[in-house]
């Protein structure tokens, strides 16, 4: 059995300050040369205007994108699961300097959120973690591998995240929904 070939990442232009950059190795959610999962399968579809490639089969979707902030290359790998999802943010060298969990809670209205590990003292990472989670209502697992403590930047990487991942149907119109049937 052999491995699906890996995506490339797609480009998008989206301001002045924003330019395609061509793309690093994307990080692997599988170690080595080990065949993929039997339930991951080759590209089904390529996302039109979204700025990346897409995988989906069955609970997995992932989707690869590329971006340029003044003259700091973007890159995201975007991977959904059933009630989770994992975001790896980084520039040219593929890393893992950093990594947050959240997680949501019926006790509180705040996420939970940890940091695994951590290279810097930045708090990005982990504040954008809980407000995806706040967003989508699934557990988040953020890895954030550029320069720390730039807002600017911060600002543009949150906002391009935000506007990947769709915000949660409120529960009070679900049940509204619901109590109508």
């Amino acid at each position: 059995s052999t491995s699906p070939p890996a995506p490339q990442a797609a480009m998008e232009a989206t301001s002045s300050a924003a330019s395609p950059a061509s793309p690093p190795p994307a990080p692997s959610p599988s170690r080595g040369d080990a065949a993929a999962p039997p339930n991951v399968k080759a590209p089904a579809s390529r996302t039109e205007g979204g700025g990346g490639d897409a995988k989906e089969s069955g609970d997995i979707a992932v989707k690869l994108m590329s971006y340029r902030f003044v003259d700091t290359p973007v890159f995201v790998q975007l991977i959904k699961m059933k009630g989770s999802f994992y975001l790896w943010i980084g520039g040219q060298a593929p890393t893992m300097d950093n990594l947050s969990i959240s997680l949501g809670s019926s006790l509180d209205k705040v996420p939970s959120v940890t940091s695994v590990f951590s290279k810097d003292d930045s708090e990005f990472e982990s504040s954008l973690a809980q407000k995806l989670v706040k967003r989508t209502g699934m557990v988040a697992y953020v890895s954030y591998n550029l320069p720390p403590n730039n807002d600017y930047l911060e600002h543009f990487v949150q906002e391009k995240i935000l506007s990947l991942l769709p915000k949660q149907k409120s529960s009070k119109s679900s049940a509204k929904a619901d109590a109508k049937k």
